[in-house]
């Protein structure tokens, strides 16, 4: 497998007739790397917070998509499925609710312009936040077959009703390229579906008093019900004159860190600068996304008319790690 290394950009190569990964494109799978639901209501210290995530078939042919909602604590998966008829576009809320006594995440299909009646529950989860893998299937067959085909686009959106703000990212949308064996073991290899850049490159804001930034990373390469991986990550980022910081960290299966928390040098006052270049490499695991993401809400409560007067998101590429065994990434839903 070949390895791409990028220094000063992400840099994509596409064998002809598919684009790869990112997330302009349809593909044959789609990563979600974050959702999030909360609510102050169950004791916890956020507000209330809400994720709707669209997923479009963009073929005139009916495909089944298989959802696998990964908890970012223990790695859980609760999974679904969902019948997309042609050209169809699917909503779906999280929310954070309370059900039969117990706080759950609740997924409801608000696909529907109906203003009467609420809206069909699809299933719950018990995880408040994490990220989300889609993949294309054979409608009605069992067992399920995985299909190659490029028909999935879509995106997330993250509201704080708190706070008043929301950010959007797009899915990551990873190409099939050849034959497909079927089963839930993707194999990210360029022979069943696209390979990934080794290295993840971003701009940043640098963290002060009203600027949070943070850093979000997935790893779809465990299975479920196994003990979450320990992913050793190496940081490095550059300040005003230049000058190379290095940091290394860990993560499971997913995070979201502020910067600060992660290196302690993303301060500006010892940057000496408003903002900055990162890039991030991690030794084990498989895959993984990098989402840079400003929270101004004291900013933008001060400076009203300014460019914080909304939450923003950036999301950079998403990285090849080393490989497992075989090159496959298990999906989710695999716990063969």
């Amino acid at each position: 497998m070949v390895r791409l290394l990028i220094i000063a950009a992400v840099l994509s190569y596409a064998l002809p007739g598919y684009a790869g990964v990112n997330s302009k494109e349809v593909g044959a799978v789609l990563i979600f790397p974050e959702y999030k639901a909360t609510n102050p209501g169950e004791g916890q210290a956020y507000s209330l917070v809400e994720t709707y995530v669209s997923v479009t078939n963009d073929r005139s042919v009916p495909v089944r998509a298989h959802f696998a909602i990964v908890g970012g604590t223990s790695c859980a998966e609760c999974s679904f499925d969902l019948d997309l008829t042609g050209f169809q576009t699917k909503r779906i809320t999280f929310s954070r609710e309370r059900r039969l006594g117990i706080w759950m995440t609740v997924l409801r299909d608000t696909s529907s312009h109906s203003e009467t009646g609420e809206p069909s529950i699809i299933t719950a989860c018990s995880e408040r936040m994490g990220f989300i893998v889609v993949t294309v299937e054979q409608p009605g067959s069992l067992p399920p077959v995985t299909l190659g085909a490029n028909y999935l686009h879509g995106d997330a959106v993250v509201t704080d009703l708190g706070i008043v703000s929301s950010w959007q990212v797009g899915a990551i949308s990873v190409q099939g390229v050849g034959v497909n064996d079927g089963n839930r073991e993707l194999a990210f290899n360029n022979v069943e579906y696209a390979s990934f850049p080794s290295i993840v490159t971003a701009n940043f804001w640098s963290p002060g008093e009203s600027v949070d930034t943070r850093l979000v990373l997935f790893n779809v390469d465990f299975r479920v019900g196994s003990t979450p991986p320990v992913n050793q990550c190496h940081l490095n980022f550059v300040n005003a004159e230049e000058t190379v910081f290095n940091h290394s960290f860990t993560f499971g299966c997913w995070m979201d860190r502020r910067l600060p928390d992660i290196a302690p040098g993303f301060y500006e006052d010892i940057l000496g600068t408003a903002n900055g270049f990162l890039w991030v490499k991690c030794d084990a695991g498989t895959h993984g996304a990098l989402v840079t993401r400003v929270d101004s809400d004291t900013y933008r409560s001060e400076h009203a008319d300014t460019m914080f007067q909304s939450m923003t998101a950036a999301q950079s590429a998403v990285l090849e790690l080393t490989p497992s065994l075989g090159g496959a990434a298990h999906a989710p839903g695999d716990t063969q």
